[in-house]
């Protein structure tokens, strides 16, 4: 939920016409739509856009999609809070409970992207999105040209139905298979470079 541009290693740096949009400061936003509306307005996404998002990135996408007409590239997402695993799905409401700023002062002793990540985000926005993702009512049925890329082995949101793509990796695929996933896109919207 605290990932940032080092998310999109290698391969994505080739990738034309594309930027990085880091979350924004939390500003206290509590639903999905909240957040979706202020990335909207603070970036200049436009009709035709695609976007590219993992995970909470895919979802806040989703929502941006309802808004705006945008093709969409879901990397270890979910349309709907149904696809994310049942376990974490139980386990949300204990987020307020979760000692989040310990293991983030624990996760940034570790020399490793994604703890860094961890370490660097904002707990309170962390907290706020956990609960928010159960609250989502999903992509419903916008209109939307989508393709979806997913980690055969994630444990986060497991291979949900309609996936075009299934790579042999986790929740992190886009960093840990940067190039297929690059390929694919670039296979998908004809682009060579």
């Amino acid at each position: 939920m605290g990932a940032d541009r080092r998310m999109f290693p290698g391969a994505w740096q080739t990738l034309d016409n594309s930027s990085v949009i880091e979350w924004p400061a939390h500003a206290g936003e509590r639903s999905i739509a909240a957040l979706a509306k202020r990335i909207l307005a603070e970036h200049s996404i436009q009709t035709g856009d695609t976007l590219v998002g993992c995970s909470l990135g895919g979802i806040v996408a989703c929502e941006m999609a309802k808004i705006t007409p945008v093709s969409l590239v879901l990397i270890g997402s979910a349309i709907n809070k149904t696809e994310i695993s049942c376990l974490l799905s139980v386990l949300h409401p204990l987020i307020d409970l979760t000692p989040l700023t310990f293991l983030q002062r624990f996760a940034g002793k570790l020399p490793v992207d994604v703890a860094q990540m961890f370490s660097a985000s904002d707990a309170e926005f962390t907290r706020a999105m956990c609960r928010a993702i159960f609250d989502w009512d999903g992509l419903t049925h916008a209109p939307v040209d989508l393709l979806r890329i997913h980690g055969r082995y994630d444990l986060v949101i497991p291979v949900p139905c309609g996936v075009q793509h299934v790579l042999n990796g986790g929740h992190l695929i886009a960093m840990t298979h940067s190039e297929d996933c690059v390929r694919i896109i670039r296979n998908k919207t004809g682009t060579q470079h």
